[in-house]
């Protein structure tokens, strides 16, 4: 396990419209506003189309990470996140994990981290941006080689 203390700054409450793409428009609020780093306390909405790592395959190795998406349509969620700033491509990258139901299988749920998503009616989504420490992602041995969320001392 690691921790750390969190610095906190401002806060954006975004709307997203029908048609937007979930990630992507995420990290253009935050090139917009110049936030490199985060979490997402809220994300809930409607989705037209929603892809997550999952499979309906038998797994071989359950420790593994698993190579599969499922992709879904029509469904509602909630879920969270954090963002982290990738200095290689200059860019943020959210990571957003959901718990969401098919409408027409009774809203059937499904759970995972977020491949991609199409937003039908509206996303709600709040980003809480984080000052210090650095939050980068890096692989990480214990976790199958996984970039995970790291933190890194911002001098000052």
């Amino acid at each position: 396990m690691i921790s750390t203390e969190i610095t906190t700054g401002r806060r954006f409450v975004v709307v997203l419209q029908p048609g937007d793409d979930v990630l992507s428009s995420i990290a253009a609020v935050c090139a917009e506003h110049g936030v490199e780093q985060g979490y997402l306390p809220v994300f809930l909405g409607a989705f037209t189309r929603v892809s997550l790592i999952g499979t309906c395959s038998v797994i071989d190795d359950h420790d593994a990470p698993l190579p599969d998406s499922v992709h879904l349509e029509g469904v509602e969620g909630t879920g969270s996140g954090t963002i982290a700033f990738d200095p290689a491509t200059g860019a943020v990258t959210p990571h957003v994990h959901v718990s969401v139901g098919v409408k027409a299988y009774s809203a059937n749920g499904y759970a995972g981290h977020l491949l991609a998503a199409t937003v039908h009616y509206v996303a709600e989504v709040v980003i809480e941006e984080v000052l210090s420490p650095r939050f980068i992602r890096k692989p990480d041995v214990a976790a199958h080689g996984l970039a995970n969320l790291s933190f890194i001392a911002i001098a000052g």
